[in-house]
């Protein structure tokens, strides 16, 4: 049986990321590749950082859900494609004023029309906040989106080092 579209895309966005690692751009921190019986679903996640900063990550999650594996495997669909996330974890030191700096950054990088969410989360006993900064497409990423694919990881990046001087 073929790969499905998940596992091509998987294996092109993991390739990207751990080069990058190895030639010590950034470094990965974490990974998970998960298939969820309950749920007949596949979702892969990867963290990684820039190398001289602990506190800002970028987290790119690819999922893959019932209905588009269905398709794919039952050969209804040419165009199965997955769900594509990415996921931007910062400290922010003082107050939430630095939010609409934050999405003016991510929107002149990411475009326009890329749904950018900001959930602040705030440490009680600190009054420090962390900021989840979530990039969201708003449709499938398929196969033939691969170079689109490859073209976002300098975003990533870009988008790390702009938010580090953020912090």
């Amino acid at each position: 049986m073929d790969p499905t579209a998940f596992d091509n895309l998987k294996t092109v966005l993991e390739g990207a990321i751990y080069d990058l690692d190895l030639d010590g751009t950034v470094v990965v921190t974490d990974r998970h590749d998960w298939l969820d019986l309950a749920h007949f679903s596949r979702t892969y996640r990867l963290t990684f950082r820039l190398p001289e900063e602990i506190d800002v990550v970028c987290t790119v999650t690819l999922e893959m859900h019932l209905e588009q594996i269905a398709r794919e495997l039952l050969q209804q669909a040419t165009d199965a494609g997955c769900v594509l996330t990415i996921t931007f974890l910062m400290p922010i030191k003082s107050d939430e004023s630095v939010c609409p700096l934050i999405e003016e950054t991510m929107r002149s990088i990411w475009g326009k029309t890329r749904l950018i969410r900001q959930v602040l989360r705030r440490d009680y006993n600190s009054g420090h906040y962390e900021n989840e900064i979530t990039v969201q497409f708003g449709r499938l990423i398929r196969e033939e989106n691969v170079d689109d694919l490859l073209e976002m990881v300098p975003y990533m990046l870009e988008s790390l080092r702009k938010l580090l001087l953020m912090t």
